[in-house]
């Protein structure tokens, strides 16, 4: 089934989905394992809420904007890359003395307050949402997303690949050495690799099909 898919005002949480002329939200944050993992939004279905009053939906919709050419997540990647060469020089001066043992623990300690800080501002999205709407009072549905378009999938591995692979290598770094600015700008860059999930449901036109779908037909 064809679906347009649009963004909400101010809300990266959420997106809009017409779907034969009725309107869905859909929660990009409901499940904490389709943003640590984005590819499971095409894989499995994902709940929307459906949305009868046209008022609340006028209220959620972002004004029309000019699409962007290139992601905004790959800059942020490369200027990540840029600052690390830059201040190369002066890595030496941050080091810590430190146990691999130590380190270990305070690279837990740091990945739990970013997970506790996503989930914080998830939370304010959530409350923003329920000021106008409340989802769980809507009518719920099971629909599988697909990939607008080839491109798309190969975007969303190339984002994903390389801010994880930036993380991962400043957390063995990290380890390894007690250098507290790679634990910063590795910290920095798996927070972003939390957000590569809204590329996998783009404004746009996409693919969708209910899984209950004789019902919904």
């Amino acid at each position: 089934m064809n679906c347009e898919v649009q963004h909400i005002d101010k809300n990266i949480r959420y997106r809009i989905l017409i779907i034969n002329g009725e309107h869905y939200i859909l929660d990009m944050e409901r499940s904490f394992l389709s943003i640590i993992f984005p590819f499971l939004f095409w894989m499995f279905p994902s709940t929307v809420f459906k949305v009868e009053d046209l008022n609340i939906v006028e209220q959620l919709k972002e004004p029309k904007r000019e699409k962007v050419d290139s992601s905004w997540l790959t800059f942020l990647g490369g200027l990540a890359y840029v600052l690390g060469i830059l201040l190369t020089p002066l890595m030496d001066y941050f080091n810590i003395p430190s146990s691999i043992l130590v380190n270990t623990i305070m690279l837990v300690f740091v990945l739990i307050l970013v997970a506790l800080l996503y989930l914080s501002i998830s939370s304010n999205r959530k409350r923003k949402l329920n000021n106008i709407v409340k989802l769980e009072e809507l009518q719920k549905n099971l629909l599988r997303i697909r990939p607008s378009y080839i491109k798309q999938i190969f975007k969303v591995l190339v984002v994903y690949t390389w801010f994880l692979g930036l993380s991962l290598l400043g957390f063995v770094a990290y380890i390894q050495t007690g250098n507290i600015m790679v634990l910063i700008i590795g910290s920095g860059l798996f927070f972003i690799l939390l957000l590569v999930s809204r590329n996998t449901v783009e404004e746009g036109h996409t693919t969708v099909r209910f899984k209950d779908y004789e019902k919904v037909i």
